[in-house]
């Protein structure tokens, strides 16, 4: 490790041995095991997390930015096409990427990595911590909250309440005790935080107005509900063929195809459409993938409230955030994790690099960040969930 005055980003390297297992250096192994144990731990998972159960976003998030601009600027006689013209893309957006989530399930690499971080906080000895793990996401998948319950590990996704739970997040603030049979003792139960700053495809609005609000929904009913009275909706051919130019980015070309296949839709698939657009605005809870996250939004609140505990973790002496497939690409975050960084020198940020080329990019965010450590691969190597997951092993031993 470099000295401390050395103003700059430090590796970890992560070898392979000569039979292709990842291993790490005893001298960092012990480095890590310190920084855990003494560490309040918070998680930020991107798509790379669920990327193996949940479909590719590839250019989409160009295409809804184009569209939201073109609705915003266009004139009168225009709204009605760009009106259509975004129901197609969120018909295209559900059924390609969401509507293949109706019966997702964790993966065993999935389960493995979550059991292990939670490891690390059931097996340290430490009384004066609390026995809490925070999971903070932009994917909207139930892929955090299956793994925990698949394991048994009790979790608080925000919810209060049985018969009708409502997102509240002080939520997140509460710990979960258990105490003996005879009542001599009582210890604290090893829980989990899953804080989803997008939304969650288990969120739905209910209320009316400015008095919406967030309740929870199983995944299965959420879907289902966006499609229900829109027989046929998902299956009309313009769906399909704008499945093939959201593949890359929009540009001016591909935008005038786009304009060209809403032109040529009829006047029925025109209704169709559109009713099943406002269903999506008033079912989902999610933020639609575009910069101008915001416009139309009961998530808005909830969205900051979630950003402000982020903030607030990494704020807390000895805070450690654990970074696996996530780009920064929300610049909310990126920005309170630059702020972070600078104003809290207890705070170490330990980010997992896929590849080499990936511990450029991130070099590139935090420049002159002593207390950023990037998890590097050999050049012809990557690290994946199975190797991160190694590398927390090798910690809880």
């Amino acid at each position: 490790m470099e000295h401390k005055s050395e103003r700059h980003m430090r590796e970890i390297l992560v070898p392979f041995d000569d039979n292709d297992n990842m291993r790490i250096e005893e001298e960092n192994a012990k480095f890590l095991r310190k920084v855990f144990a003494s560490a309040h731990i918070n998680v930020l998972l991107g798509s790379g997390f669920s990327g193996s159960v949940v479909p590719v976003l590839q250019g989409r998030e160009s295409w809804f930015q184009a569209v939201d601009e073109h609705m915003r600027d266009c004139p009168g006689n225009e709204r009605g096409m760009w009106l259509s013209a975004r129901a197609l893309l969120r018909a295209e957006y559900f059924k390609s990427i969401m509507h293949p989530l109706r019966e997702a399930h964790a993966t065993e690499p999935q389960k493995a990595f979550v059991a292990s971080a939670c490891r690390l906080i059931e097996n340290r000895g430490t009384t004066t911590l609390p026995k809490r793990l925070n999971f903070f996401t932009t994917n909207y998948d139930p892929l955090i909250e299956l793994s925990l319950e698949s394991l048994g590990i009790p979790f608080n996704d925000g919810f209060v309440g049985r018969g009708k739970p409502r997102f509240d997040p002080s939520a997140f603030s509460r710990l979960m005790c258990e105490q003996s049979l005879f009542m001599e003792y009582t210890s604290q139960v090893t829980t989990a935080n899953v804080l989803k700053a997008h939304g969650s495809l288990t969120w739905r609005r209910v209320g009316e107005s400015d008095r919406k609000e967030v309740v929870y929904s199983n995944v299965e009913s959420t879907l289902d509900d966006c499609v229900v009275g829109h027989d046929g909706v998902l299956d009309l051919p313009a769906v399909s063929e704008l499945a093939s130019l959201v593949k890359d980015p929009c540009n001016a070309a591909s935008l005038q195809l786009f304009k060209e296949l809403v032109s040529g839709l009829s006047v029925d698939d025109v209704d169709l459409l559109q009713a099943f657009g406002k269903s999506y605005d008033s079912t989902l809870c999610i933020v639609n993938p575009a910069k101008r996250k915001f416009e139309e939004t009961v998530l808005e609140q909830s969205y900051y409230d979630l950003l402000r505990i982020y903030a607030n973790e990494l704020d807390r002496n000895n805070a450690l955030l654990l970074v696996f497939g996530f780009s920064f690409a929300d610049e909310h975050i990126l920005e309170l994790t630059k702020r972070a960084i600078r104003s809290n020198p207890k705070l170490i940020v330990l980010i997992s690099c896929h590849t080499r080329d990936d511990a450029a990019w991130y070099r590139s965010l935090f420049p002159n960040a002593d207390n950023v450590y990037l998890l590097v691969p050999r050049e012809d190597k990557e690290i994946g969930l199975g190797e991160l997951t190694e590398v927390l092993r090798c910690v809880a031993r």
